[in-house]
């Protein structure tokens, strides 16, 4: 608790500096491992982006299996995937999904399963979709993608500075891989929804990478003039007073989505809710962890290589100084020797012998004669 209590007072200083180099190499591995099972694996994409059909049976009855041999003796893997849900009103679905060639291919599904499940046909829901409409969603995923990466760039890099967009874009771009890396392994399927939560993902990666950006900002400005510490120094700085934030915020956040999924996904079996609420846990997760060891660590790589912070560098070590050393306690230096005196014992008061009368003026010169009275 002691640890709690120091961050939430502003003592914390932890040694974020030491863990950047692991947390890159396990960053890296994790990205190369991601792309080799998006390349390998692939994603489950939903008939939303390949097309197809979906029947939803609402039966106590009708199984998996059942279901299966009816989709499979109308055609070879028609049908592909098959949940079971329940409404909110406590009614059992049994919800297939399948690939179709026509209108009419689909309709002769709706009817058999409705035969095996022992239901009228109309009491069957099925949702077609094209596969042109598909190509429309990704072709428009992907232009939005490509604008939020540009108008972000200009924003940061105008706000703040290019090479902290230049950090930021990369932090970004790792949350998306190794999501999709996390989907590609669990083969969830990646729905419309999924997409709008990758740029809720997006959002909330960049808002929290630019509030750590910006305390950056303001402790260099504070702090960059004296000369005493490198650019890692006040990162390091920084991170600690915005560690407390961060974690505050990203807990508060992932709450409502956790009771989101389980309610939405799990009890009540709203698709939907589900692919949203999944693709939000993992991304807001990823995104909270690159803010703090992905963004802000490329940042303090770039900027320590710049004229400025060379030099610096080098003064601090031309004192005998340690340039390596980015412990926060270099920072209150001046608050040490106010620290002591208010300590050390204070002497015995001295009783100042009385002085003389004046007889003087400052200056050698005597004092004027009074005026007589009249």
């Amino acid at each position: 608790m002691s640890a709690f209590s120091d961050a939430y007072a502003g003592r914390n200083d932890f040694n974020f500096v030491k863990t950047w180099k692991t947390v890159g190499i396990v960053a890296v591995v994790l990205v190369v491992m991601s792309i080799g099972l998006l390349l390998t694996r692939g994603l489950n994409l939903s008939i939303d982006f390949e097309g197809g059909s979906i029947w939803e049976v609402p039966s106590k009855t009708l199984t998996v299996d059942q279901a299966r041999k009816v989709m499979d003796g109308i055609g070879e893997n028609l049908g592909e995937k098959y949940q079971e849900a329940t409404t909110s009103d406590g009614t059992r679905v049994l919800r297939v999904s399948g690939r179709v060639k026509s209108i009419e291919q689909s309709q002769e599904v709706a009817k058999k399963l409705a035969e095996a499940a022992g239901l009228e046909r109309t009491d069957i829901a099925v949702t077609t979709v094209g596969p042109s409409w598909g190509k429309d969603i990704t072709r428009t995923a992907r232009n939005s993608l490509i604008m939020f990466f540009v108008v972000i760039a200009i924003y940061i890099g105008l706000r703040l500075e290019p090479k902290m967009a230049a950090s930021a874009l990369i932090g970004v771009v790792h949350d998306i891989l190794l999501t999709l890396g996390f989907y590609a392994l669990f083969q969830f399927e990646v729905s419309p929804a999924t997409m709008v939560s990758f740029l809720t993902i997006l959002g909330f990666s960049l808002y929290d990478t630019i509030v750590v950006d910006d305390r950056i900002l303001d402790n260099t400005t504070k702090y960059g003039r004296t000369g005493k510490y490198t650019y890692t120094t006040l990162v390091r700085r920084s991170l600690n007073e915005v560690l407390v934030r961060s974690i505050n915020t990203t807990f508060v956040t992932l709450v409502p989505i956790v009771v989101m999924l389980v309610l939405g996904n799990i009890v009540f079996g709203e698709k939907v809710l589900g692919d949203f609420s999944l693709a939000l846990l993992v991304g807001l997760a990823l995104g909270a962890y690159s803010s703090l060891f992905i963004a802000t660590p490329l940042t303090a790589f770039f900027k320590e290589r710049e004229e400025r912070w060379v030099e610096i560098r080098t003064r601090i070590e031309a004192r005998g100084g340690d340039a390596n050393d980015t412990s926060w306690a270099a920072l209150h230096e001046d608050a040490e020797p106010q620290k002591q005196k208010s300590t050390m014992p204070r002497p015995a008061a001295t009783v100042a012998p009385s002085a003389p009368p004046l007889t003087t003026n400052i200056g050698g010169h005597p004092p004027r004669p009074r005026k007589k009275r009249r």
